[in-house]
C-alpha cells in the first residue's frame, strides 16, 4: 500500500512538472525576449530595423494567405508574400513610388496564374483580390513603418507608434484578466471586454503623452495623435479576431513556426500595429502633422 501511494505521489509529481506553461506566463517570457531584441532593431535604424520588419512582415503574409487554406478564394502566397517583401524594399530604398505598380503586378500575376490552374476568370479574380488585400493589409504598413523610422525624428516617431500599440495591447490584456466582466464584441471575439478595452486606452495614450512629455514634443497634434492611436490600436486588433472567425481559424500562427508563445501567431501580435502605423503615417506624412 505505500508502495502504491509512493507510486501515485510521484505520478502525480510528474503530472505537475509537465503542466504547461500558463499563458501569462508565455506571454511575459516572450516579451523579455522578443522586446529588446526589437528595441535594438528600433535604435539600429536603416537596414538593421528594415530587414527585421520586413522579414516580420513575410511571415505575417504567409499566415494571411493560409487563414483561407482550401477555400476558392484563397490568395497566392508565391506571389503575395514577395510583393509584401519587394514593397518593404521600395520604402526602404526611397522609392515609395514603386509600390502601386508592384501592386497592380500583383494583381495581373495572380489572374494569369490561377486562371490557368482553374479557367475560371471568377475564381481567379477572387483569387487576385485576395492576393492584393495580404499587400495592403501588410506590405504597405511595412513600408509605412520603414518610412516613419526614416524621419528626421525618426526613432521619437517610431517610439510613439510603439508606446502606443505595446501599451494598449499589454493594458487590455491585464485589464481584461483583472477587471473584465462586460463582453465588448461577443460575436467577434469572445474573451475581450469592455474594461480591458478601457484599460488598454489608458495604458496606450497614458504612457505615450508621457514620452511625447520627456521629448519636449507636447502639441496639440502630437496630443490628438497620443489619444486617437490607442481607438485605433483597439479597432485594428478586432479587424484581425474578425478575420479569424470569418475563416474559422482560432489563431494565426504558421504549423510549427509559434514563435511568439502565447501571443498566438505574427499577426496577432501585429494586428494593432498595423493601424497605429497606417493612422500615424497618414497623419505626419499625408496631413503634414509635425511629430
Amino acid at each position: 500500500m505505500t508502495a502504491m501511494r509512493g507510486e501515485t505521489t510521484a505520478a502525480a509529481s510528474s503530472t505537475t512538472e509537465r503542466r504547461p506553461m500558463s499563458n501569462l506566463a508565455q506571454r511575459a517570457l516572450t516579451v523579455l525576449i522578443g522586446g529588446p531584441v526589437a528595441l535594438l532593431l528600433v535604435f539600429a535604424g536603416g537596414w538593421a530595423f528594415a530587414a527585421g520588419v520586413i522579414v516580420l512582415a513575410a511571415l505575417g503574409a504567409a499566415e494571411f494567405y493560409l487563414l483561407a487554406h482550401g477555400r476558392p478564394e484563397q490568395g497566392s502566397a508565391w506571389v503575395g508574400i514577395p510583393a509584401v517583401v519587394l514593397v518593404g524594399l521600395a520604402y526602404q530604398i526611397g522609392q515609395p513610388g514603386w509600390a502601386l505598380p508592384l501592386l497592380l503586378a500583383c494583381a495581373i500575376v495572380t489572374f494569369a496564374l490561377r486562371f490557368a490552374v482553374h479557367r475560371s476568370s471568377y475564381r481567379a479574380a477572387r483569387q487576385a483580390l485576395m492576393t492584393v488585400a495580404g499587400v495592403l493589409y501588410i506590405g504597405f504598413p511595412t513600408g509605412f513603418l520603414i518610412a516613419i523610422r526614416g524621419l528626421p525624428e525618426g526613432l521619437l516617431a517610431i517610439g510613439l507608434v510603439l508606446t502606443i500599440t505595446w501599451g494598449a495591447d499589454s493594458f487590455a490584456y491585464v485589464g481584461g484578466r483583472l477587471f473584465g466582466r462586460h463582453k465588448l464584441a461577443p460575436r467577434i471575439s469572445p474573451k475581450k471586454t469592455v474594461e480591458g478595452a478601457i484599460t488598454g486606452y489608458l495604458g496606450g495614450m497614458l504612457p505615450a503623452l508621457a514620452l511625447l512629455a520627456m521629448a519636449a514634443h507636447i502639441t496639440p497634434q502630437t496630443v490628438a495623435i497620443a489619444a486617437l492611436g490607442p481607438l485605433v490600436a483597439i479597432v485594428g486588433d478586432l479587424l484581425e479576431s474578425w478575420m479569424k472567425r470569418l475563416f474559422g481559424a482560432k489563431d494565426s500562427h504558421l504549423r510549427g513556426l509559434n514563435i511568439f508563445p502565447g501571443h498566438g501567431g505574427v499577426l496577432d501580435r501585429i494586428d494593432a500595429l498595423i493601424f497605429v502605423t497606417v493612422f500615424c503615417y497618414t497623419a505626419w506624412f499625408i496631413l503634414g502633422v509635425s511629430v
